[in-house]
């Protein structure tokens, strides 16, 4: 199961309330993980937790039990899933360099926003972005 959040706070972001998820997305922090329990009873969970360790206790059939170990104690959960979301921002980076502006175009593209607030500056947005192409 999934291991400590590396000190990080993760806030419940969406409490578990008639047949909703539970969602612990973190407050902030090089590593980004959100825990999503479907369909769990999670009565008495802060809504704050420090260095959070989910660790799966046992199942029963279709039910699994969960224990979350942090800062502000030990609480238990029961539900039917655990998704683990993981954003990794580095993966895309080699798909985003074609698009990224030069520092050319970005002077350029400062200085066009600013001619925005004159008359005819989306007008000169517009062109400028249709000859970029």
């Amino acid at each position: 199961m999934p291991g400590p959040a590396s000190g990080n706070a993760h806030r419940v972001i969406r409490p578990a309330l008639a047949g909703r998820p539970l969602v612990l997305a973190p407050d902030a922090g090089t590593r980004v993980e959100t825990y999503v329990f479907s369909d769990c009873d999670a009565g008495g969970i802060p809504d704050c937790l420090h260095g959070l360790l989910v660790e799966e206790v046992g199942s029963d059939g279709n039910r699994t039990r969960w224990e979350l170990a942090c800062e502000e104690g030990r609480f238990a959960l029961e539900g039917r899933g655990l998704e683990v979301l993981a954003a990794e921002p580095y993966l895309f980076d080699e798909l985003l360099t074609p698009f990224r502006l030069r520092a050319r175009d970005r002077k350029v593209v400062g200085w066009l926003l600013r001619l925005l607030r004159l008359p005819g500056g989306a007008w000169l947005l517009r062109a400028w972005h249709t000859r970029r192409r």
